[in-house]
């Protein structure tokens, strides 16, 4: 048998295994979510993490300055401040704001239901309190997610459904992938089982990017699940 009759022979038989995993792919992804929705299940109520879970429900109090005009219907202008601040990372919570609930003004703070006004400023300030939701990612920190796209360069993931990470070609070499440049998909070198979008990955963080509230995770040590 000659090379290019190998090669043909070692293509088909990479074929038959992309279309076996992704036959597999509907049930693998079910896995994926489920994984997650389990880790959530195991936060404690006092916040603590099991497993290398990102997620904390945290008891906040927020300093929120509203508008002068916002005084004729304070509860739903201080809903409408923390809704502004969802999905956008913020150093006062280490992390970035998911979801809340029992949103109320701490009139101990406040001194009661009124707010205040600091120095000159025009705003009125209100202290409130609720139960949070909140992404922490962590440099060193294990967490899961879905692959959304594979390129030569690197892999992308989606975490919880809504953050980026990348993990680079060079983690993945080191991690024994291998880019099968014929199928363009990376492939384990071990067992040539390709990881293809919709697959899980378990990875590390290794940088954390902010931009305007946006975070991106750079990422390393890949394993398929």
């Amino acid at each position: 048998m000659d090379d290019k009759e190998q090669k043909r022979k070692r293509k088909q038989e990479k074929k038959e295994k992309k279309k076996r995993k992704r036959d597999s792919l509907e049930s693998i992804s079910s896995a994926g979510h489920a994984n997650e929705s389990s880790q959530e299940q195991s936060i404690n109520k006092d916040g603590a993490e099991k497993d290398g879970n990102s997620l904390q429900f945290k008891n906040l109090s927020v300093l929120l300055s509203l508008d002068p005009s916002a005084m004729y219907d304070i509860k739903r202008e201080t809903d409408r401040a923390m809704q502004s601040m969802l999905l956008k990372y913020s150093d006062g919570l280490g992390g970035i704001l998911l979801g809340y609930d029992n949103l109320k003004v701490d009139k101990k703070k406040n001194g009661g239901e009124t707010g205040r006004i600091l120095n000159e400023m025009p705003h009125i300030h209100f202290y409130v309190t609720c139960r949070a939701l909140v992404f922490t990612p962590t440099a060193g920190k294990y967490m899961t997610g879905m692959i959304s796209e594979t390129f030569p360069s690197h892999v992308g993931v989606l975490v919880h459904d809504l953050f980026n990470a990348t993990i680079s070609a060079d983690h993945l070499r080191e991690s024994g992938f291998t880019f099968d440049v014929d199928l363009n998909e990376w492939v384990k070198e071990d067992t040539m089982a390709p990881i293809v979008v919709g697959d899980a990955l378990k990875f590390s963080v290794d940088k954390i990017h902010e931009y305007y509230g946006v975070v991106s995770l750079e990422c390393s040590k890949p394993s398929a699940i």
